[in-house]
């Protein structure tokens, strides 16, 4: 008698989410964290307080009869208080999206459920680029509108030119810089070493060169080509289209650092 074997069942393929799971992935994780609420609540709250404290000045000084009162377009108040308070959000944002992993030990689970290391940090690059586009966009025009109220008669002439390129500019500005941080996050794992070399190299290093007569080197920085890219700049060194691409350049050089490290060192 022969014994009929039962066909083998076979067994459902198994497929992971891809990068469009990954994206998804990270951007549940980002939004079910207190942290992120309150860093998008901070960069509001500075940016609404830098834009007072620039349009109180100046109508205090106007009013009082200051000799040579202090004067400033709409569109440059906008960019000052982006680019002097609210960035320091977005690169706390960008430095706590990987490094939090870190510090909790989440790392080891991400990069199992996307073991490619080009993919995760590619799924987050993506949502923080979208995120911090569409904030940028928000608070660029948040900050202008503002801006223009605040300052009154007493604010500097300007054209729809400079309003637009400002809002635009700030729009481009903070996810470069979100990815910059990301990627300098991800090359150390560590917020408070990241965090310092960013207040370094976005704040201390450009007010530095210029004292040793090497502000033209100042120029070249992200901070330095963030905000002639969000205003234009006061010197004609390059425009605001070469400034957009050296940001670019630093955020790449960044998050292709961090990717490198990430291959290459254990996830402990």
């Amino acid at each position: 008698m022969t014994a009929v074997m039962p066909a083998r069942l076979s067994k459902p393929k198994q497929r992971d989410g891809g990068l469009k799971g990954a994206i998804g992935s990270e951007w549940i994780k980002l939004w079910t964290v207190q942290s992120t609420w309150w860093t998008l609540l901070s960069g509001i709250v500075l940016m609404l307080g830098g834009v007072a404290i620039a349009a109180i000045s100046t109508r205090s000084q106007h009013a009082e009869g200051v000799p040579e009162a202090f004067t400033t377009s709409a569109p440059f108040v906008a960019a000052q208080a982006i680019g002097y308070l609210v960035q320091w959000t977005v690169a706390v944002l960008g430095v706590m999206m990987i490094t939090s992993e870190y510090s909790t030990g989440s790392i080891r689970s991400t990069l199992q459920w996307v073991p490619g290391r080009g993919r995760t940090l590619l799924a987050k690059t993506v949502v923080l680029v979208s995120v911090m586009l569409v904030f940028g966009l928000v608070l660029g025009a948040g900050a202008l509108g503002l801006s223009i109220v605040g300052l009154g008669e007493y604010g500097d002439s300007y054209t729809t030119d400079d309003a637009y390129n400002t809002v635009v500019g700030v729009a481009l500005y903070l996810p470069m810089l979100g990815v910059f941080a990301l990627g300098l996050g991800t090359l150390l794992r560590g917020a408070a070493s990241s965090i310092a070399i960013l207040f370094v190299v976005l704040l201390i290093i450009p007010i530095m060169l210029p004292a040793v007569n090497l502000a033209e080197v100042a120029s070249y920085l992200p901070g330095d080509a963030g905000a002639a890219l969000m205003h234009g700049g006061t010197d004609e060194t390059y425009g605001r289209p070469v400034a957009g691409l050296i940001v670019l350049a630093w955020s790449l050089l960044s998050i292709f650092l961090g990717y490198f490290s990430l291959r290459r060192r254990d996830t402990m």
